[in-house]
């Protein structure tokens, strides 16, 4: 199964880092602040949804999978 996810920041200031490689098939890593969270909410139980000061992440992955992995780490 396929995930996606996408960031929104309301400012590029809140962008610490992006890096993109040069090769074809290269990795690219992206770093922000989101700032004091106001929000987590579940879409459908499908989309988790994370809303702070500075800006909004969303992630593709239902919620049951979400929290049989954070169980899974607590043990």
């Amino acid at each position: 199964m396929r995930h996606s996810f996408s960031v929104e920041l309301k400012s590029k200031k809140h962008l610490h880092q992006l890096m993109l490689s040069k090769e074809p098939h290269g990795g690219v890593f992206f770093e922000g602040e989101l700032g004091e969270i106001s929000e987590l909410e579940f879409i459908e139980g499908k989309v988790l949804v994370v809303t702070g000061a500075n800006g909004t992440l969303r992630i593709d992955i239902c919620e049951s999978k979400l929290i049989g992995g954070l169980t899974k780490s607590e043990t």
